[in-house]
């Protein structure tokens, strides 16, 4: 499951909940309901928290009915659902497929007891959200940001608000945008740095980190003015139809990012709109924040649909061990998104070997079969047949060729075939096959050992490209837990 359209819900459902091989694949006429949350809770004794729940279905098919059951609350808790709901349901209705609702709730410690549970269900699977009752502390909330919709070239200003829901204050505060390939998060002042100069190896689209140098006070609620904005622009070669992932974080700012800021002789400082601020503020430093998952706000960004041009790449070898490296070339003019919204197609590239081949080697991003899909990655780069579907991770830039790598021993002479799947935005069919031709004068033995197992990066990210960047990834799904019911 490449790529989905839910950047906050369906993020978390990949990569926690089909991070495993064990996670069985929706069929074409299921639905994937699942229900995003943190795992754990602070709240501050004598306030309430409010927790955001977002219920969605990644699934090909609506889900009827959908519910989400909260049991087993501690009787040390106050737990109050929005409207709408029971006691202890809420009834969502009916999810179309890549659609989400939001649940708000407020959660409230009535007693000393230092950490109180309870259960959210939907259908038969079932999480425990631990609550923690907490003394104090820094407590810093980002309001979520609706999603866009631009056109190649296009940027929009980003609506961020901050709030410091805690006790304590914050003497320094960073705010990142980043956005995922075919993004590029805009901040040109002193006090902003692109993360591509602290993050060299970044797998992300352009981002930037803003310092401020402000104090936020508990209670204090501040805004990016409208006059000095941070924006998110789609790049002009930026492929569709696709829904972009982004996110604005709120971050600590060490001292070797904080260096690199201070180099910035030049350029107008970014400041920080403050729109209620509470009085009686200690000095100190701050201690990290006691609910870091709503630090962040994901969003996405929809482009329309673009041409991508793509070319099969055959290739010829001759002698008795060979290997075939084939694939595709994007001729542009924009880049090959790596799947639809729908999750219901995905390029590929279907390779047939020649018969003249005793295959022994089969690239890791490559299954067995002409109807393989990316559900069926427990098969990947195993030796199968002559017949395989290849895909390619990220989809491919404008002028990029992706290639996959096949080896064995060639007994004579044979021709097979490289055909490419561009989707919608290949208009250009004249280009998709290309041959493959072996040729061997002595038919020898040996060669290599099969590759066995599922793509590292399908097993650790479950085949997602929702990854705005390591950093979102660490800083997210490494504190949520998914629930997932098929």
């Amino acid at each position: 499951m490449r790529r989905l359209a839910l950047p906050a819900a369906v993020a978390a459902l990949v990569l926690g909940g089909l991070a495993a091989p064990a996670q069985a694949a929706p069929e074409p006429d299921e639905a994937l309901v699942g229900v995003v949350l943190p795992e754990q809770v602070a709240v501050i004794a004598g306030q309430t928290k409010t927790v955001r729940a977002e219920v969605f279905n990644a699934g090909r098919t609506t889900a009827r009915n959908v519910r989400v059951d909260f049991g087993g609350v501690d009787p040390a808790l106050a737990l109050t659902l929005p409207a709408g709901c029971d006691a202890t349901s809420c009834p969502v209705g009916d999810l179309a497929p890549a659609s989400s609702k939001v649940l708000t709730l407020k959660i409230g410690v009535t007693g000393d007891k230092l950490a109180s549970t309870f259960t959210v269900t939907t259908g038969a699977f079932e999480t425990e959200v631990t609550v923690v009752r907490s003394a104090g502390g820094v407590d810093l909330e980002i309001e979520p940001i609706p999603g866009l919709k631009l056109g190649r070239g296009q940027s929009a200003t980003l609506p961020i608000t901050v709030h410091n829901t805690g006790t304590e204050p914050v003497d320094s505060v960073g705010l990142v945008v980043l956005g995922e390939a075919g993004l590029t998060a805009l901040g040109a002042y002193r006090n902003c740095l692109s993360l591509d100069d602290i993050e060299e190896d970044l797998d992300s689209g352009a981002g930037v980190i803003c310092k401020f140098d402000e104090e936020f006070a508990p209670g204090s609620t501040f805004t990016v003015p409208g006059s000095d904005p941070l924006k998110i622009k789609v790049d002009r070669d930026a492929g569709g139809p696709y829904t972009y992932s982004a996110a604005v974080m709120a971050v600590g700012v060490n001292d070797a990012d904080a260096a690199l800021l201070a180099r910035k002789k030049t350029g107008k400082v970014l400041t920080l709109n403050a729109l209620r601020t509470t009085s009686d503020i200690t000095d100190g430093d701050a201690p990290e924040d006691i609910n870091e998952d709503d630090n962040v706000a994901l969003f996405g960004v929809a482009v329309g649909k673009s041409v991508a041009d793509l070319a099969a790449v055959g290739a010829t070898a001759e002698g008795d061990r060979v290997t075939l490296n084939v694939g595709l070339r994007n001729n542009g003019p924009t880049t090959l998104i790596p799947g639809n919204d729908d999750f219901t197609w995905f390029p590929s590239v279907q390779v047939t070997l020649p018969a003249a081949l005793e295959l022994t080697d089969v690239d890791i991003n490559c299954l067995p079969g002409a109807d393989a899909t990316e559900w069926d990655f427990e098969g990947a780069g195993t030796v199968d047949g002559l017949v395989y579907t290849c895909f390619p991770e990220m989809g491919a830039a404008v002028g990029e060729t992706v290639e996959f790598e096949f080896g064995g021993t060639a007994t004579g002479r044979g021709e097979g075939s490289v055909v490419v799947d561009g989707g919608v935005q290949d208009t250009n069919a004249t280009n998709n096959r290309a041959a493959i031709i072996v040729t061997s004068d002595g038919g020898g033995q040996g060669g290599g050992l099969p590759v066995t197992g599922a793509p590292v990066g399908w097993v650790t990210l479950g085949g997602a490209l929702l990854l705005i960047a390591g950093a979102v990834a660490a800083f997210v799904f490494r504190r949520r837990r998914v629930v997932t019911t098929l």
